[in-house]
């Protein structure tokens, strides 16, 4: 894998298989491997088009048979951009629109008879297609139709008024049908398959020692350590909640390992934040660090991205998920909205993001030794009130309390459980200790 290539082996080399892609509603492959990111690049150099409109189209050009997940399609659109073959642009919202570059519309004469190949097969097959995947009602009206065209029009000699009448009534149907609200009734289920929410990187393992640049208190109780250092020259991290991990030295030998969130990097750098509640060695080692010290990180490990295609994201947790929701409000676009709901001790932890998006905070203040408590944080969930349309809900702090929280989303709001994650970023009565699966 090329050092920084945010795409995995799978997306790097059309050749190669990845679970899932290019599958129809009932686990058939619907394309050839590769074939699905030409299509893609095709639709785009018909026109610009947003994400959506290409997961739209495809449904419609397979009838019905096959529609990619975001999980699918945001990737390929990422490695369409990274090879230089679309140019993708803010487009006055929070979605982005997509245009066909010179490189990429070269690309496309070169695999034309690629696609012509695939145009001859769909017109071949895409009738049973869509018999595999239409609702039995509608099958069968269709095939009522069909019989009627074939009675009155295949094995006759029809009037020209008949003929007219019959075009009028099928495109009258068409027009009712596109005015429908075929959208479904209700959610999708809690155990729905979260790869069509959230993608996974991986990146490659491997250790960086930075010096310390500059470091200085954001709040009484959070202090901020910016990084640098040559080493961070293919560093990346593309998940707000990513972790690395730190490396202290404490004379015993093996050094002592903490994960922390990327706060930012780039530009050489990277920022860091530590809670400053509990002693330790990473607390220790923040509270004295000054310019010219040098610190050993690792990783990350990997990164989950979510797809950009939510209303609204709320952000709930205590200190340690601070670093994750100012990173990530700061980085949503414009036109979705960041509910926050954090705990700290007092209002001079209360910290402020600048962000392009709308922001609704909300500040719950109650005294370090009931972190471990879920009342402060539950009680002030349960009296939110959250934004219309879709939204993805994400939630970090001391274990037990983030299982409380999941519960009271998933249970008592009835949130999707693909459109949530959370985790326990510490254990109550366990140092160094995590749950992040929450099972």
């Amino acid at each position: 894998m090329r050092h920084g290539d945010k795409r995995g082996p799978a997306a790097q080399d059309p050749g190669r298989k990845e679970r899932g892609r290019g599958k129809g509603r009932h686990g058939r492959r619907a394309f050839d491997n590769g074939t699905l990111r030409l299509l893609i690049l095709q639709m785009i150099g018909e026109q610009p088009r947003h994400g959506y409109e290409i997961m739209t189209e495809l449904e419609a050009r397979t009838a019905g048979a096959y529609r990619p997940s975001p999980g699918v399609l945001y990737p390929n659109l990422s490695a369409l951009e990274e090879d230089g073959l679309i140019a993708c642009a803010a487009d006055g919202g929070r979605r982005k629109l997509c245009s066909i570059t010179p490189l990429g519309q070269q690309h496309l004469k070169l695999n034309a008879a690629a696609l012509e190949a695939r145009a001859a097969h769909d017109s071949r097959g895409g009738g049973h297609r869509f018999r595999r995947g239409a609702p039995p009602e509608i099958v069968a009206a269709m095939d009522r139709l069909k019989a009627a065209l074939r009675h009155s029009f295949l094995d006759a000699a029809p009037a020209e008024q008949a003929i007219r009448s019959a075009a009028t009534a099928i495109a009258a149907a068409a027009e009712t049908i596109e005015g429908l609200d075929t959208s479904p009734v209700s959610a999708p289920a809690e155990d729905t398959d979260m790869t069509q929410i959230i993608t996974r990187h991986r990146h490659e393992l491997r250790r960086r020692e930075l010096t310390v640049r500059e470091a200085a208190d954001l709040t009484p109780n959070m202090r901020r350590i910016v990084l640098e250092g040559p080493e961070l020259d293919d560093f990346s991290s593309l998940g707000f909640d990513d972790h690395i991990k730190l490396f202290f030295d404490t004379g015993a030998g093996k050094p002592e390992m903490r994960d922390y969130t990327p706060r930012a990097f780039g530009g050489g750098r990277l920022t860091v934040d530590f809670a400053m509640h509990e002693a330790g060695p990473a607390t220790d080692w923040a509270r004295d660090a000054a310019a010219g010290d040098t610190l050993r990180i690792g990783g990350p490990r990997g990164s989950q991205v979510i797809a950009p295609v939510f209303d609204w994201y709320l952000l709930v947790g205590d200190e340690t998920a601070l670093p994750a929701i100012g990173r990530r409000v700061e980085e949503l676009p414009a036109g979705v909205t960041a509910v926050t709901l954090a705990a700290v001790t007092g209002p001079e932890e209360e910290q402020a993001w600048d962000s392009p998006a709308a922001q609704q905070t909300h500040w719950v203040h109650r005294p370090a030794g009931a972190a471990a408590d879920p009342a402060p944080l539950l009680d002030a969930l349960w009296a939110l009130d959250l934004p219309d349309g879709k939204g993805f809900a994400w939630i970090a702090a001391e274990a037990g309390v983030a299982r409380a929280l999941k519960q009271h989303m998933l249970q008592d709001r009835g949130h999707p459980g693909e459109w949530l994650k959370a985790a326990g970023y510490w254990t109550a009565g366990q140092a160094d200790a995590s749950d992040k699966a929450l099972d």
